[in-house]
């Protein structure tokens, strides 16, 4: 095979076709009880055809084309065959809103639409969604609409089997951070970050040829259909909250034999949940993997219960480099010891296929002068930003210089560095704690404070704290004052413990706020504080009292 042809990160979804083509490669749960299912014969025969019908409608290599389809054997056969002809998929989440689907379509100047009938509508609202040249709908269309032309008809001719070749470092994929930090950030994932990501994904979990994987995050399937295990997709509706039906879940991965299982930390409550308390059915499931989110000791305790015979693993990662750390938690008592004399939230030791390093916190650009690191250097113990570098970490955002320098680091000898944009610090064993955000972090009268240990001490596994957040707000005297906001049923008992609990901790706080509706969640997983709209909330709660008197 062409060395440029085996550089098309689809050629390692063939070579799984090759080893185990009539191994059910997906079973989608569609909702309604309707599961849809192929097998990796028919998976890659689809996506020859949907290759070969893009490449005759005037789709070209490098042309970039936006998916807009739920989550279903049409996403992942389209998927793979805008890869396999050489263009570039671009993942547009529909939680981003209209405005900014719009204006991330005017970021990749996409050749290409390809979504849902009730996509096709988002498109013909927007004037520019619809000038993109080729529309294609999943589902029936009359004459030009809702699109151009159909999946069907697209996928109606035999496929040529041909695989187009492509650099390394050609984008393959492209999709759009959480923006916890601010505006969602172009993530360029180029043939040879999405072959890394597999492989480090392989090595440090581990499949078994006969593993099924119950997997609620759609991109890692990716990496099953590269090492040839089948994936179980619960129905989860990723428009709203990104929740699920945990029984039918459950119902799910027990029809198909799960051994595995990953997801959100919400999501995992709830598949592990709805398993402690039905034992009736109980898929056998040798490990449970969660990540996106901080997972607590009380989480890990109910877990462990209800997979007692499990290995529980959260991961850490962003999607710009995943994964980056992990913790293997299923023995308790060790994360309980260590949590005596380790304050924070445990990341676990760095993966082989990453390397690390903690530069001083600095909410900004960082450039090297003559490659000297000595000025950002952290010492050991010490709190700082947490770097990576690897195979599969990104190198840049597509199209978007600023936001490249703003969170990159480039080596002279081209060595590029990731800012994680997460602080902490590493122990004597080379496990990294994570601290907070640098663009959370608080500067309190000269000193900086970092929202995770405050949180940390407010939460202590409290049940009548259902979450916690600590904030920087404008101070004339302090320069920030820290406003802890706990999502709780306020009582003078409540204040006087969690008061107690963070002098107990050496944590200072300004204010301790009880809010009288939930704190604001990410938009995506539902999973992580929104600190951004917490602060603009706050504030403009702020200003409105002022007004007011």
């Amino acid at each position: 095979m062409d060395p440029s042809v085996r550089h098309n990160v689809v050629t390692r979804f063939l070579d799984a076709v090759e080893r185990v083509p009539d191994r059910a490669a997906l079973a989608i749960d569609r909702g309604g009880g309707r599961v849809e299912q192929a097998t990796f014969a028919e998976l890659w025969d689809r996506g020859d055809r949907i290759s070969t019908g893009l490449v005759r409608s005037g789709l070209a290599p490098g042309d970039r084309a936006i998916l807009m389809i739920p989550v279903s054997v049409d996403l992942y056969a389209t998927l793979l065959g805008v890869l396999k002809m050489g263009a570039v998929v671009v993942f547009v989440s529909p939680w981003l809103g209209r405005e900014h689907i719009a204006s991330t379509a005017d970021h990749v100047s996409p050749v290409a639409y390809i979504g849902s009938p009730k996509s096709q509508l988002l498109r013909f609202k927007h004037p520019r969604l619809r000038r993109i040249p080729l529309s294609i709908t999943t589902g029936r269309r009359l004459w030009r609409l809702p699109a151009r032309l159909s999946l069907a008809e697209i996928e109606s001719a035999v496929g040529d089997g041909r695989i187009a070749p492509v650099a390394e470092r050609d984008p393959a994929l492209i999709s759009f951070t959480s923006g916890s930090s601010g505006v969602p950030k172009a993530a360029n994932r180029t043939h040879d970050i999405l072959a890394g990501q597999q492989l480090a994904l392989s090595a440090t979990f581990p499949v078994r040829d006969d593993d099924v994987d119950a997997q609620m995050f759609p991109v890692i399937v990716l990496s099953n259909l590269a090492s040839g295990i089948m994936s179980v997709v619960p129905a989860i509706d990723f428009r709203g909250e990104a929740r699920l039906d945990a029984a039918a879940a459950v119902a799910l991965m027990d029809r198909h034999g799960a051994t595995t299982c990953a997801g959100s930390p919400p999501m995992i409550d709830e598949i592990l949940s709805h398993i402690e308390t039905h034992p009736e059915c109980r898929p056998t499931l040798r490990r449970v993997l969660s990540g996106g989110a901080p997972v607590f000791d009380a989480q890990l305790a109910r877990w462990q219960r209800a997979v007692p015979a499990a290995e529980i693993v959260v991961a850490y990662g962003s999607t710009e480099a995943e994964p980056v750390a992990h913790v293997d938690t299923s023995r308790l008592e060790f994360v309980s010891e260590v949590r005596r004399w380790s304050p924070g939230l445990c990341a676990g030791r760095p993966i082989e296929q990453i390397r690390t390093r903690l530069i001083r916190v600095h909410d900004g650009p960082v450039a090297l002068v003559d490659g000297d690191w000595s000025p950002w250097d952290v010492p050991q113990g010490e709190i700082g930003e947490l770097l990576v570098t690897g195979d599969h970490v990104c190198r840049d955002y597509y199209r978007n210089p600023t936001a490249t320098a703003e969170t990159k680091i480039t080596e002279i000898d081209g060595t590029v560095w990731h800012r994680m944009g997460d602080t902490g610090y590493f122990d004597g064993v080379g496990r990294f704690w994570l601290v907070g955000r640098v663009h959370s972090t608080i500067h309190r009268d000269g000193e900086a404070v970092h929202p995770q240990l405050i949180e940390q001490a407010a939460l202590a596994d409290d049940p009548d704290v259902r979450r916690a957040a600590a904030v920087g707000l404008p101070d004339e005297t302090l320069g920030e004052r820290v406003a802890l906001v706990l999502e709780a049923d306020d009582s003078p008992e409540l204040r006087a413990r969690v008061g107690r609990r963070l002098a107990e901790a050496g944590q200072t706080v300004d204010e301790i706020i009880i809010a009288d509706e939930p704190l604001p969640l990410d938009p995506r997983h539902r999973a992580k504080i929104d600190y951004p709209e917490l602060r603009r909330r706050l504030e403009e709660l702020r200003a409105g009292s002022r007004g007011g008197t």
